[in-house]
């Protein structure tokens, strides 16, 4: 091996740049504190590695991203963790920069002559934001797609270049592939180059001026970086490492939200290293806007990049260098009292938490039906096509205005019977033992219509969740019910004639039918509906596809 070795450094050198890389020397010895300019390095590793694995099954369209994401979470090999690492390993480097950021200040790193170094580092933690920003809309998920177009809402508000910056993120006025291809590029080109660049430049810098040692060290000792410090870095990047793979493993990978659409009402919010600026932006509104979104950012910026000037103290010890640094102790004070506070908002919200429900929910029947596969023509395709996910999104659309179900619609607001459990046996005796009941017809125009049944109301009951054809309670329909129903046409069908069909209530088709248009006599009549009446049900064959009710009425159907 010593061959081989002599054979390597007689043609590159290697062990000159090796002893430069391992001999520097650190004023006031090695400390834990010096570790995280290291560990943020060994964590971009990861990513790029992580990165670049991404990048063989990733396909960067509207109609491919998504799919191609569910692949690598839940099909290919080792596809979650190589995902969970990526996901969770650029959430590690944004506190890591932050800590970072902290240490230096606190050491006093910034002051002449490292003054550019501290500027590099500044523009380093700008394109680790940069990465997370173009990174979460790769997945083309509800939950990318809502954050990143507030992102891009907000770089819009900006004066004079505002509106023309947004355009130009977008690809044009509205989201699409063009967004996706331009993010991407920014993600996997632009960035990574930039990063390796100014981490080339801010490590040169920082071997020229050396270690800033703590103003109480010793200065008389010197440590050489190999090998106590080299083996506080390794320890801290594998420690760290460790953590992301623990979050990677328990969160078998990372979240995927229901494919992106943009006619969906969901909860946007931004990740949780954003939403300070987030909460941040509810205390500035109309005129006031541009305060919150561009003013106190810029604020902030201005005063980091003057910190070197700032701080005239002739020590670098803490206590001289109060007044430089408080604004930044003040700065990362409110970034954590306002992210807290954006948090709880969202704990107390019961209607946001209700709409977080609803979208994990379509987003485990989404995850749920991919595994069938994706159609070509993208996943929004798969999603209309199928009853378990158009259903409730139908349903909150054109029925919870005045029905409730389940957890769908607003009780206080509601005019029409509650629909759990209808169709079912259990319900139509509940209709037939009080008809004016609350959760029946007791908010409706039908109040006081329908007189309660006595007598056998558990065999009509039964058979009309049933329709059993020859059954006792279908003989008890045609005999007894039909003075005021028609069943299978036949009946009262006069101008008075308020009750429905009972020939396949229940069913889907019943349900269907009164969907698209309750007055065609499949369920109610014309006259039943009498528009000069509030609260009559509308149609909906002017809004609603044929085979959108049919999906609407076997999901209302399925909850039984």
């Amino acid at each position: 091996m010593k061959k081989v070795f002599d054979f390597l450094d007689d043609r590159t050198g290697y062990r000159k740049l090796l002893a430069h890389a391992l001999d520097e020397p650190i004023k006031g010895g090695s400390r834990w504190l010096y570790v995280f300019g290291s560990v943020l390095l060994g964590m971009f590793v990861v990513q790029a590695v992580t990165g670049v694995a991404l990048m063989t099954s990733y396909a960067p369209s509207e109609t491919t991203a998504w799919a191609s994401v569910h692949y690598i979470q839940f099909t290919q090999s080792g596809g979650w963790l190589v995902r969970g690492l990526h996901h969770f390993g650029a959430q590690a480097m944004v506190i890591l920069l932050a800590a970072h950021m902290l240490q230096v200040a606190a050491f006093g790193a910034y002051r002449k002559p490292r003054e550019v170094t501290w500027w590099l580092g500044l523009s380093l933690l700008g394109l680790v934001l940069g990465f997370a920003l173009t990174g979460y809309l790769l997945p083309w998920d509800q939950k990318g797609y809502w954050a990143t177009r507030v992102a891009t809402n907000i770089a819009g508000t900006v004066p004079i270049v505002g509106a023309a910056t947004q355009k130009l993120a977008q690809g044009g006025p509205e989201y699409g592939s063009l967004t996706l291809t331009r993010f991407y590029a920014l993600h996997v080109g632009v960035l990574p180059a930039l990063v390796v660049f100014l981490v080339t430049a801010h490590v040169a810098l920082f071997r020229k001026h050396g270690v800033t040692p703590a103003a109480k060290a010793d200065l008389s000792k010197v440590e050489s970086f190999h090998p106590a410090q080299l083996a506080k870095d390794v320890f801290a990047t594998v420690f760290v490492l460790g953590i992301v793979l623990v979050f990677a493993i328990r969160e078998h990978g990372a979240p995927l939200d229901a494919p992106a659409d943009p006619s969906s009402d969901y909860p946007a919010r931004p990740e949780w290293y954003f939403l300070g600026l987030f909460q941040l932006l509810k205390y500035f509104h109309g005129p006031l806007e541009v305060v919150g979104t561009v003013g106190l950012p810029t604020v902030v910026g201005l005063y980091l990049f003057a910190l070197p000037f700032l701080d005239r103290a002739p020590t670098t010890a803490l206590r001289g260098r109060i007044k430089a640094v408080a604004p930044l102790g003040i700065i990362a004070l409110g970034v954590t009292l306002l992210t807290v506070q954006a948090i709880r908002d969202d704990a107390r919200d019961e209607a946001f938490k209700k709409q977080r429900d609803k979208a994990t929910e379509l987003a485990t029947t989404a995850n749920r039906l991919a595994m069938g596969g994706v159609p070509p023509a993208g996943p929004l395709v798969m999603m209309n096509q199928s009853w378990e996910l158009k259903g409730p999104l139908l349903f909150d659309k054109h029925c919870a205005g005045c029905h409730t179900l389940r957890d769908h619609g607003v009780e206080k607001d509601r005019t029409a019977p509650k629909l759990d459990g209808w169709g079912t046996e259990a319900w139509a005796l509940s209709m037939l033992k009080d008809p004016d009941a609350d959760d029946r017809f007791g908010r409706t125009f039908y109040k006081g219509e329908m007189k309660p049944i006595e007598k056998d109301r558990e065999v009509i009951a039964h058979f009309l969740a049933s329709q059993e054809k020859g059954s006792p309670g279908e003989q008890m329909v045609k005999t007894r019910c039909t003075t005021c129903h028609t069943y299978g046409g036949e009946g009262d069908d006069s101008a008075t004639g308020l009750a429905p069909e009972l020939d396949g209530w229940g069913t889907q088709e019943w349900l269907k039918a009164q969907i698209l248009n309750p007055a065609t006599k499949k369920t109610y009549r014309e006259n039943a509906l009498d528009l000069d009446r509030k609260g009559h049900m509308p149609r909906f064959d002017d809004e609603m596809s044929p085979d959108d009710a049919d999906r609407l009425a076997r999901w209302i159907l399925s909850l039984r």
